[in-house]
């Protein structure tokens, strides 16, 4: 049991959805940024950016199944701070823009 390491992965989870910028993330957890992105890496094997998009991303995708709203809803809903940002990251993971999604789940 390691209390920063958990305080520092609580922090994270906590704010996974929250459109914080990751030098505000990084503050929250009483980091530099740079200290901040080495113990990310350590303890998520990922870089903050992307591991934060693809949770992002995941829980977009059971909004999008479930029909939780429209897709500019979703993207806000999930901590995007814009639709454009969004369909971005989300065509990167997916290969297909929420809209695109959405249609073939309906298909």
């Amino acid at each position: 049991f390691e209390p920063v390491k958990n305080d520092f992965k609580k922090t994270i989870e906590q704010n996974l959805f929250s459109d914080l910028t990751m030098q505000q993330l990084a503050a929250l957890t009483n980091m530099s940024f740079s200290s901040f992105k080495r113990k990310f890496k350590e303890l998520f094997n990922d870089t903050p950016n992307h591991y934060i998009n693809s949770k992002k991303i995941e829980k977009s995708i059971f909004k999008i199944l479930s029909s939780e709203g429209s897709i500019s809803q979703i993207a806000f809903d999930v901590g995007f701070e814009s639709l454009a940002t969004f369909n971005r990251n989300f065509k990167k993971i997916t290969g297909q823009s929420p809209t695109q999604f959405k249609l073939n789940q309906n298909a």
